[in-house]
């Protein structure tokens, strides 16, 4: 009888999930969800501290997983095939939070200019700016003269000074080093915070915000150059790759796992006295939203477990031992 009994119902259970009822089922399981969501708190359905051991897991295990290394390969993939087609910047970035953005940034010069002092600490930050003024100024040397050719009785004159100057500056990147001597490095620091002072200039002219502006108007109109345009794919999917490395080598630094935990304290303390519903209110997630996508994707999740055979016997297995058991044997018999 027991056996002609749990036969029944797992007969029944399927035909239930697998009919028409369906819809109506997941609607009732969303409902259900709800009016538990009303009453119940955040910090009963969910301990912070599981929560955070779960994200910690997660922040571990996920990010080297083959799943991770496939997906951002792919993911390479898929953004050199462009499969946005054609579009513009201003498609993307509107001008409001462009400049907003602007404004923020220039709001940060103090903090600029501080990181650039303590670049301009580095011996080997300043020699590498004073080559690259260097350079431009080997470069404005040699424009001058190009133009000066052009002009009769003129380019003699330039030629020379040019000649004068390359002796001063020097040639293929030791520009510096042939002016300052044993003092390069002196030179270079100096140099250096010139440049400093130069970009924080700029940065604090009135005008700044209005030049950033403009360039968005300039290219907010014009197709963005497909990334296929720009690098390989190779070059991509190695881009990616190095990009994963960075997250797997962070996500396990004990830092990060504590901003996690900081995030998740947050969270507690803003919805964990409150009713987990509040949540889906801030979300702007409403019954009918959820319901409508439980509608949808019910069906067609048990259905895929129906045509894979395991429908059946899942369920018959979450039933069999209540069947089995000694009290539902006993009231059967005493029948």
């Amino acid at each position: 009888m027991a056996q002609a009994l749990l036969d029944a119902q797992v007969a029944w259970t399927v035909n239930r999930l697998t009919g028409d009822e369906v819809p109506g089922l997941a609607t009732k399981l969303v409902d259900d969800a709800l009016a538990v969501a009303e009453t119940a708190t955040l910090a009963s359905l969910a301990d912070p501290a599981m929560i955070k051991s779960i994200a910690r897991t997660l922040a571990t295990v996920v990010p080297p997983s083959v799943a991770a290394s496939t997906l951002v390969e792919r993911g390479a993939e898929i953004l050199m095939s462009n499969p946005a087609g054609h579009y513009a910047l201003g498609e993307l970035v509107d001008r409001e939070n462009v400049a907003r953005i602007t404004d923020e940034v220039l709001a940060l010069t103090p903090l600029i200019e501080e990181l650039l002092d303590d670049l301009t600490r580095s011996p080997l930050t300043a020699t590498l700016a004073s080559r690259f003024v260097g350079r431009i100024v080997n470069d404005v040397v040699a424009g001058n003269r190009a133009m000066a050719e052009k002009i009769p009785g003129i380019g003699s004159l330039v030629s020379f000074g040019s000649k004068a100057a390359g002796r001063a500056i020097g040639t293929a990147g030791e520009q510096f080093e042939a002016v300052f001597g044993d003092t390069a490095a002196k030179g270079a620091e100096f140099m250096m915070g010139r440049l400093n002072k130069i970009i924080i200039a700029m940065l604090n002219d009135p005008s700044a915000r209005a030049a950033v502006l403009e360039v968005f108007d300039l290219y907010a109109a014009k197709p963005v150059k497909p990334l296929g345009e720009i690098i390989s794919p190779d070059d991509a999917i190695r881009i990616a790759g190095l990009g994963q490395d960075v997250v797997i080598a962070a996500a396990v630094a004990e830092p990060v796992h504590k901003l996690i935990d900081a995030f998740i304290d947050g969270f507690f303390a803003i919805y964990g006295d409150l009713p987990a519903a509040e949540i889906l209110d801030d979300l702007d997630l409403t019954r009918d939203t959820l319901a409508e996508y439980a509608v949808t994707a019910a069906p067609r999740a048990i259905a895929a477990i129906g045509d894979s055979g395991e429908l059946d016997g899942i369920i018959r297995d979450q039933l069999a031992p209540f069947y089995a058991s000694s009290e539902v044997l006993e009231i059967l018999g005493g029948e």
